[in-house]
């Protein structure tokens, strides 16, 4: 075999060689890049429909009260009853 020969076999083996690489670098960076803009979208839709752990504590705080001052309502209510059912 011709040494020309052999040379021209490995460039077009090299050349081939870089060509696959330089297609799986480019899907590689598509990939990525599609992940990104998905990473994105699931960021933003996160912060537009979840409420935030500070809001909710407000939240449930002021459910607290609310049911607090019910049931202080029903003992004030339990009470004169209770007055009321021990007069004759």
């Amino acid at each position: 075999m011709d040494l020309n020969i052999l040379n021209g076999w490995l460039i077009m083996f090299a050349g081939g060689a870089g060509i696959v690489l330089w297609w799986l670098f480019r899907m590689l960076h598509a990939r990525v890049a599609a992940a990104e803009r998905k990473q994105a979208e699931f960021e933003l839709y996160c912060a537009k429909e979840y409420v935030t752990a500070n809001s909710m504590r407000q939240t449930f705080d002021t459910l607290s009260d609310a049911i607090k001052a019910v049931f202080a309502k029903l003992e004030r209510i339990e009470d004169k009853l209770d007055l009321k059912a021990d007069k004759p």
